[in-house]
């Protein structure tokens, strides 16, 4: 009888571990869940709106003659499939609305006989001319060739915020020499709107 006793006072001490030992990890269980709960939360304010790929290339080419050699301009525009230009439109500190869109380039290649040159462009390259603003959240849009006088090729390109109405032009010049293509000179920027 007395191993009996024994028996079940070793029981009572050991169920009353175990009950203080879950008692521990309870308020434990319950902390995690009310923190993920504000962790999902966030989650669910949080808005990521990815825009679509642009499938649309556009070319255009332009033949000329610098001293009898004839000289040809192709340019491309179109869009990497980076996300890389992030845009938060936030309202208020409830909800997170972040924009996401594609950085869109333009390639240029100077054919000559045999000899071809390259360069490519985007929105960096008119960072300094550009509203720091407009700049931290605009992208390419276009550029078009206005004209090739000498050794000057004369091009516009738009830049523009995604799903908005902010868009400026700016107007610049390559120089052409010994059949490569040199740095781009800004002429002149401005507010083209829609």
């Amino acid at each position: 009888m007395k191993q009996f006793l024994i028996l079940i006072l070793i029981l009572s001490i050991l169920s009353s571990c175990d009950r203080r030992k879950s008692d521990k990890i309870q308020p434990k269980l319950e902390q995690k869940t009310e923190l993920e709960t504000v962790k999902s939360k966030k989650e669910i304010n949080t808005i990521n709106n990815y825009w679509a790929l642009i499938l649309d290339t556009i070319s255009s080419k332009k033949e000329f003659k610098i001293l009898d050699i004839k000289h040809t301009l192709e340019i491309k525009t179109y869009s990497l499939n980076d996300s890389s230009i992030v845009r938060n439109l936030s309202q208020n500190g409830e909800q997170v609305y972040i924009d996401h869109s594609h950085k869109m380039v333009t390639d240029f290649k100077l054919l000559t006989d045999s000899i071809v040159d390259k360069k490519q462009i985007d929105r960096t390259d008119f960072e300094k001319k550009l509203i720091p603003e407009f700049y931290a959240e605009c992208n390419l849009f276009s550029t078009e060739i206005d004209s090739i006088v000498g050794n000057n090729i004369y091009l516009s390109s738009d830049l523009a915020v995604p799903d908005t109405d902010n868009q400026w032009r700016v107007w610049y010049s390559i120089k052409i020499n010994n059949n490569q293509l040199g740095k781009l000179e800004i002429k002149e920027t401005d507010y083209v709107g829609l």
